[in-house]
């Protein structure tokens, strides 16, 4: 298989419904702030993935209003799936030898124009571009990418590389849109009628592309900033009058853009009014379930289980009425009801108890709503329309909740334990399927480790090998004794020192309402996540070479792919880490997930809400043998310098500890203070911190932790990185950080920027481990 297939193929593993390649030529009109080139130079393809939304889940998705979205929820669990399809590929290729740069789905912009780019809500890359680009779609009128198969249903994210692939011909413009102005009908802000400024032209190669050149800030008023769509809107639409109309009405809720819901190519357009007002599409395959192998059926559970699902219940339409449920409630002609479902570990009486199990839930339903998608795509395929939604979404600042209808079947098999002992979700579809009941042991049945079957298949192996299997790029094992021995020696430093914890109580899009608690610092050790621990697993999740390589530098100047990397690894790190503590829970071992074991972490600003930073978890990795300090505190490893993040899973199980790591970091005596002097708030002191571990010295310089956060946890610093994404706000705290210095310094921050912060941290940057230094 040569190497565009073996991608295709991996890409199509992850769950891509469509991959396209564009040679990096295709993109030479681009800005160079907004281009693949401007962000890594010497990149010779882009790479674009596609995945599609559930039809059913557009077609009944804002039907009564458009800002209540109710199926159109998948959207931003489709984020998520695209962020994980963009990190992981960009692994698979690092693995191959190359290059590679993964921009994130949606949600990291200049809102402004910034320097010379000339456009507002500007992404690093556009992926609506790239999937032109990339050969798998035409521009439609409304200024979305439609692909032949699902029109405008889809979302795209891109990987940029220095791999040279052959690119996939072009679409010709005009081939799929056929301009039946349904989104103009239909666009409840007038973004297609009003304020238009001619039209958009993207030139690749010999095509022009061409669609209405709208004011993005009228079509941003219910899409992206929430305002409710039924207020008079103005004439014309500015920022200002945005930020105006917020705080006089406050804001409504996110909307379903009524452009995608109404886009479907005229090949595969068909109406059922008495389903949806949305035009349907139409399916390539009318599946005969009369004479179907009962193997289509199975095989479709099957896939769930081989995604570490638990269990997976099937219940007739039949049987659910006869409960007093209705799925056609959800959707009209449902057949079944699968509910796909985890258990929750028990509580274990350790003082992180409720920290842990919000990890691991938080991790879990991620888990299970991407299996649901997944499941509601492959019924799909065989012609049956189906549907799911989600509950909640770090992109969405409001948790949405169950749909009555998932909690009514979750009360009738969970009882009283409903999201308490099990997470789930219910996939609904008009397909016909056996039922399966709910039928959990009775008490916990441990798997056995087959080490009478291949050599050296000891406990330890077999986690290390199941981490990786799952995505982990690093793995060490520490002794729980270790832990406390660290932990022994920094308790006299951090203890009850005083960390400021700042939450914002005003809307986005309004100003900081800043509501500030001193928090003091206690050092925790493994028995406060399981009291009989006796093991750490420690896994650990790379960032790109090529993203921290050209993080900031012009042309492009972006801050996004760094960002990305902050986000993606910590919840993709909790993914992995949430199934295994699934295995050591079939194995019969107690487990528990933390992504700040000693609680000696702090976060880091992201579009996605207050990431854990990169210092969580560093004295774990390094008792786990997965490398040594540097002298800003950062874990250095063989394999990526300080490139990297960890999780923590602290279990009962007595597993084999790694040997630890020599503790010189040889480039830190030679590097002239690089990362001292680069934190533009000063945060990193000449003192210094040493710990033993098993007679081996560690040693580091201690930081201001009030100082550090004020830098890249509240990106106040404009060299922080915010600057970047054309923050004007650039305060460097003088003499000693309080409550009210925080706060006031907060409340600059840009009413709208402010929702979306970012930080780069400029002390990796300048790091001889993170990238060469000139």
């Amino acid at each position: 298989m040569d190497v565009k297939e073996a991608i295709k193929s991996y890409a199509y593993g992850l769950g891509a419904d469509l991959i396209g390649f564009g040679d990096i030529g295709r993109c030479r009109h681009a800005p160079p702030m907004m281009s693949p080139q401007g962000l890594f130079p010497g990149a010779k393809t882009v790479i674009v993935m596609g995945i599609h939304h559930p039809d059913a889940c557009i077609e009944l998705g804002g039907e009564e209003h458009p800002q209540k979205i109710g199926a159109y929820s998948v959207q931003y669990l489709m984020n998520s799936r695209l962020d994980e399809l963009s990190y992981r590929l960009a692994t698979r290729i690092e693995e191959l030898g190359y290059g590679a740069i993964p921009i994130c789905s949606s949600n990291i912009w200049r809102y402004n124009q910034y320097k010379d780019l000339k456009a507002v809500f500007a992404p690093d890359v556009s992926h609506i571009y790239m999937s032109v680009v990339a050969g798998l779609s035409d521009m439609g009128y409304n200024g979305l990418a439609l692909t032949p198969e699902y029109g405008a249903r889809n979302r795209f994210v891109t990987v940029i590389t220095d791999m040279e692939i052959a690119p996939d011909p072009l679409i010709p413009p005009g081939t799929i849109c056929d301009k039946c102005m349904l989104c103009r009908k239909h666009c409840p802000s007038l973004a297609l009628s009003k304020e238009l400024d001619g039209e958009k032209v993207l030139r690749i190669d010999d095509y022009e592309y061409r669609f209405a050149n709208k004011n993005l800030w009228r079509c941003a008023w219910g899409e992206h900033f929430d305002l409710d769509l039924d207020l008079e809107i103005p004439e014309k639409v500015t920022e200002e009058v945005i930020v105006d109309n917020v705080k006089k009405y406050g804001v409504r809720s996110g909307e379903m853009g009524q452009c995608l819901k109404f886009c479907v190519p005229r090949a595969v357009r068909s109406f059922d009014k008495s389903y949806s007002k949305t035009p349907m599409r139409r399916y390539a395959i009318q599946w005969d379930e009369t004479i179907e192998s009962r193997a289509v059926t199975d095989k479709l559970i099957n896939d769930c289980y081989k995604k570490d699902i638990e269990y997976v219940v099937v219940q007739s339409a039949a049987s659910l009425k006869a409960q007093g449920i209705d799925i056609a409630d959800m959707l009209p002609g449902a057949e079944s009801a699968i509910t796909l479902v985890r258990s929750v570990p028990t509580a274990l009486g350790a003082t992180r108890d409720e920290a842990a199990r919000a990890a691991f839930c938080s991790a879990t339903d991620y888990h299970i709503d991407s299996v649901g998608y997944d499941l509601t795509r492959d019924i799909e395929f065989y012609g049956f329309r189906s549907l799911m939604t989600i509950a909640a979404s770090a992109s969405h600042y409001d948790p949405m909740g169950l749909t009555p209808v998932n909690r009514q079947i979750g009360d009738k098999l969970f009882g009283a334990e409903a999201g308490k002992a099990w997470r789930f979700n219910t996939v609904f579809t008009r397909k016909k399927f056996a039922e399966r009941p709910f039928a959990p042991p009775a008490s916990a049945s441990r798997a056995c480790v087959p080490t009478a079957y291949r050599h050296g298949a000891d406990l330890t192996g077999v986690l290390k090998d199941y981490a990786k299997s799952v995505g982990a790029d690093l793995v060490g094992v520490a002794s729980a004794a270790r832990i406390v021995s660290i932990a022994a020696q920094l308790k006299p430093i951090y203890d009850g020192q005083i960390s400021l914890k700042a939450v914002d109580k005003a809307h986005p899009f309004t100003e900081w309402n800043p509501q500030i608690s001193e928090e003091p610092l206690k050092v925790l050790t493994a028995a406060d996540y399981v009291p009989n621990a006796k093991s750490v697993l420690v896994i650990g999740l790379r960032y790109h070479e090529k993203v921290v390589e050209f993080a900031t530098k012009p042309p492009a100047e972006a801050v996004g792919p760094y960002a990305f990397q902050s986000y993606v690894t910590r919840w993709q790190g909790g993914l992995m880490a949430a199934k295994i503590v699934q295995k050591l829970q079939q194995l019969g071992y107690q487990a528990v997930m933390t992504a700040d074991l000693m609680g000696l972490g702090s976060a880091i600003a992201s579009p996605r809400g207050y990431i854990e930073d990169q210092f969580c978890n560093r004295f774990a990795a390094v008792a786990a043998g997965l490398g040594t300090i540097s002298r800003a505190g950062r874990v250095v490893t063989r394999d990526f310098g300080i490139r990297q993040r960890f999780i923590a899973i602290v279990t009962d199980a007595a597993l084999t500890p790694d040997a630890l790591q020599d503790a010189t970091a040889e480039l830190c005596k030679s590097c002239d203070d690089l990362c001292v002097k680069a934190c533009p708030t000063a945060a990193i002191s000449s003192d210094v911190v040493q710990f033993q571990c098993e007679g081996v010295t560690y040693a580091y310089n201690r930081i201001d932790n009030r100082r550090c956060d004020w830098s890249k946890r509240y990106a106040l610093a404009g060299d922080s990185g915010f600057k970047f994404l054309g923050s004007k706000l650039d305060e460097v705290p003088e003499g000693d950080i309080d409550a009210e210095k925080l706060a006031t310094a907060l409340k600059k921050h840009d009413p709208i920027k402010k929702y979306r912060p970012v930080a780069c941290e400029p002390c990796v940057l300048v790091c001889p481990y993170a990238r060469a230094q000139k």
